[in-house]
């Protein structure tokens, strides 16, 4: 019977972890914010975020998201794509707003930027995050991203529209994962030597 219990309590601990989980789409809940001061500000659950939005000319979106203590940001991955314009932008910044006026950026002051969609080689199933992190001309930065806030810029520049779907992946973080699988370790031992 214990060891049933722990089978349903690792089972249910996987499924929280790969729980996915719509922050925002579009089509229901409106176009997200073109105000790179005041980005739609969302507080990342454990697993999958998911934001679908539309982008074209013009039409930028900018979120804010939070990775809450014990978590980290472990993937940026592009779940869908549809377009004519088969290439779209993605910046990132620490913090709560994007600084850089999309007009006359400057990406010195952003943490990371690439291009993605299939023309630019990162196409559906890809993470964008280790392509973030390299962006030319930017701070840069190690993946995952720790805990904190960070404001994302996305736009597509062509005049056809393109959808995308963006999964923001968190995990807890290596110390804390490590802490809970010695827990877990400690806990099947214990319950191994107790009688029946």
């Amino acid at each position: 019977m214990r060891k049933y219990r722990l089978g349903l309590s690792i089972g249910a601990a996987c499924a929280a972890l790969a729980h996915a989980g719509v922050l925002h789409d579009e089509a229901v809940d409106g176009d997200i914010t073109g105000d790179r001061l005041n980005p739609l500000a969302f507080p990342l659950a454990l697993g999958s975020n998911i934001i679908r939005a539309t982008s074209n000319a013009g039409d930028r979106e900018y979120v804010a998201l939070t990775v809450p203590a014990g978590r980290s940001l472990d993937a940026v991955r592009l779940t869908a794509y549809a377009g004519e314009d088969e290439v779209a932008f993605i910046a990132v910044q620490a913090g709560g707003v994007i600084t850089e006026d999309p007009g006359a950026p400057d990406v010195a002051n952003l943490l990371g930027w690439t291009h993605f969609g299939p023309g630019a080689g990162l196409g559906p199933v890809s993470d964008l995050l280790p392509e973030l992190a390299v962006g030319s001309g930017a701070i840069g930065f190690t993946p995952p991203l720790a805990s904190g806030v960070y404001s994302f810029w996305i736009q597509q520049t062509g005049p056809s529209l393109v959808s995308y779907e963006l999964d923001f992946v968190t995990t807890p973080e290596p110390s804390a994962a490590i802490l809970m699988l010695a827990a877990g370790g400690y806990l099947l031992r214990r319950r191994q030597h107790m009688p029946s």
